[in-house]
């Protein structure tokens, strides 16, 4: 069982988690006919970010899917 807790939430953009010792960001993808959220692990030398810096990591994993795949938590903590 995960042990989950809340962190800090930007509606519409994303949430960081504490899951099991760890830090995770669920974004917010956004779609023309419905939103869904992806997870994913973040790295330790991303764990220290601030909000507005958690911002624009957000933005960069919604627009290279692809290059945080690897670290995708699924199915998505929400």
């Amino acid at each position: 069982m995960k042990n989950v807790e809340i962190l800090h939430i930007k509606k519409w953009d994303y949430c960081l988690y504490n899951v099991n010792g760890r830090k995770v960001i669920t974004v917010v993808f956004f779609n023309s006919f419905s939103d869904y959220e992806r997870s994913f692990y973040l790295n330790p030398e991303e764990v220290n970010m601030n909000y507005e810096e958690l911002s624009i990591f957000a933005e960069k994993i919604r627009f290279n899917y692809v290059d945080y795949a690897d670290r995708e938590v699924i199915p998505p903590i929400t």
